[in-house]
């Protein structure tokens, strides 16, 4: 620690008895007196000094830069650099007084004053880590909301946008583990402004924005979502993050990263709020413009995916070529989640509809139509994939996209048997992925259950009896009340080993080699 006698007479002059010219006096002398990593040093500042002082500096110098944007920024310097250091220790950056300061300093930060501005976002960051800073702009929305504001009005966004990314994922975080009434109101508030303005911007920033509200969107889960939704509708926030979608999706000429973005970000919507993303689609009441954006999305997304995988196929099967196919087809797994989340709603939707509803039957038969190309895109790919990696488990670093695309393809496979002949082969691989992948084979059992269930269903066949059948080695698989479309998987071994690979049974070689 720094002399104390040196320590106490900075403390004197920063006091709330000093002059003005005091207190600049002692900003002044605080960098030549104290090191910036002497916390109990620092400690003792902050406790003894005028912080408004502080706060006086920053708008004068707000003033100032107001008036000559290109002059002298010697005020906002000393200030901000000031609070930048008391920034750097928790006990008290999470103080209130601190915590005060947070809306000169956004005002400070979107004012694209070269280092200054730059200064003001790196404190704000170091004060948003905690906790604390997060409740208070949750709490009061309007800090945020007023940065949105600010990015739109910047020549060069950038810097804010990245800005606005950090912040509003670590309200994510946070509400994820606070569900509070106030605070879900203010991150539903901070997001949809920043939607609208991602909506409506035709500048830079709407690229910017992408990735701020998809990781702002990551860390929600369902639960989270129902909860916000709850405490203040997340409908308009929806609406503008699916128009801006749509928007770059359409636009051919711009870079790939950006509409791969915005696939993900449309993700994150038909993950947590599928209902208000698809009953557009369903239902005749429905604006016909969201209606519209609705088809679209969802027709691009299947066409993505379509790409996706002729961009994999195309290779030749060898390992290196498998892991470029593999990064080039890394948004089929985000478009098969869309697809997902579209069929595994619409089932639930049209179970739960009385007779009398007014449901747009031709929109859904459309739809339809659209994901299943997709999903016979996904069998073909998968029995490719099966051709090239032949005794490989999963491929490397592409699990993620074979358990998404097994996701889709169960929900799919779980509801019409046409195509179940065609995708036979696929049910050895995910016999496979059960039985030897430790950290994918529960997922994959529990997304092809359904399939088997349907499969046994469409033949007539009681799922216990077939169960305990399997248990005694005594499989009739009796097909006699099988219906007309009947699944052809009943009865043959790979449809038995998948069975008993998702019901856990032990398979006759597992027996085998367990009474050696």
């Amino acid at each position: 620690m720094a002399p104390l006698e040196q320590v106490e007479k900075c403390a004197r002059l920063l006091s709330r008895k000093s002059t003005d010219d005091e207190k600049f006096a002692g900003l002044l002398l605080l960098p030549r007196v104290i090191d910036a990593q002497d916390t109990d040093a620092w400690t003792l500042i902050f406790d003894a000094m005028d912080i408004r002082f502080i706060e006086r500096l920053m708008r004068t110098g707000i003033k100032q830069a107001d008036e000559q944007r290109t002059g002298d920024q010697a005020l906002l310097n000393i200030a901000v650099s000031v609070i930048d250091v008391l920034a750097s220790h928790a006990s008290i950056a999470t103080n209130t007084r601190m915590l005060d300061r947070i809306p000169t300093l956004c005002t400070v930060a979107a004012m694209e004053i070269d280092k200054v501005s730059a200064d003001a976002i790196s404190v704000l960051c170091k004060l948003l880590a905690h906790d604390a800073a997060i409740d208070r702009v949750l709490h009061d929305s309007s800090i945020l909301i007023q940065v949105v504001d600010s990015a739109s009005k910047c020549s060069d966004p950038r810097a804010i946008a990245q800005f606005l990314d950090y912040a509003l994922n670590r309200g994510s975080h946070y509400i994820h583990t606070h569900h509070d009434t106030a605070v879900a109101r203010g991150w539903a508030a901070v997001v949809a402004s920043t939607a609208e303005a991602f909506d409506k911007s035709h500048t830079v920033l709407k690229f910017e924005l992408i990735a701020a509200l998809a990781n702002a969107l990551e860390p929600i889960t369902v639960d989270d979502a129902h909860y916000i939704d709850e405490q203040s509708s997340c409908i308009s926030l929806i609406q503008s993050v699916s128009s801006g979608c749509i928007f770059v999706l359409k636009q051919k000429t711009e870079a790939t990263q950006y509409t791969d973005q915005a696939l993900v970000l449309y993700s994150h919507l038909t993950r947590l709020w599928p209902h208000h993303v698809f009953v557009g689609l369903v239902h005749n009441a429905t604006h016909a413009v969201h209606q519209k954006e609705a088809e679209l999305a969802l027709r691009l997304a299947c066409v993505e995916g379509q790409s996706a995988i002729d961009s994999m196929m195309i290779a030749p099967p060898d390992s290196q070529a498998d892991r470029m196919r593999i990064r080039r087809g890394w948004k089929l797994s985000v478009c098969a989640e869309i697809a997902a989340a579209w069929l595994e709603w619409v089932t639930r939707w049209l179970d739960d509809q009385p007779e009398s509803t007014n449901i747009d039957e031709a929109s859904i038969y459309n739809m339809m139509n659209e994901v299943q190309k997709l999903a016979s895109s996904v069998v073909n790919f998968m029995l490719d994939w099966k051709e090239r990696t032949s005794e490989r488990l999963m491929p490397e670093n592409g699990a993620d996209l074979i358990v998404s695309s097994v996701r889709f393809l169960a929900l799919w496979l779980a509801t019409d048997p046409k195509m179940h002949q065609a995708a036979m082969p696929i049910l050895s691989m995910c016999t496979l992925w059960i039985v030897h992948s430790p950290e994918h084979g529960a997922t994959i059992a529990e997304y092809v259950r359904p399939c088997i269930s349907f499969a046994l269903e469409t033949c007539g066949i009681s799922e216990a009896q077939y169960a305990a059948d399997l248990m005694t080695r005594e499989l009739h698989h009796d097909r006699s009340q099988a219906e007309e479309f009947a699944s052809p998987w009943v009865g043959t071994i790979e449809f038995d080993d998948l069975a008993r690979a998702v019901y856990s049974i032990p398979s006759d070689e597992d027996m085998l080699r367990d009474r050696k």
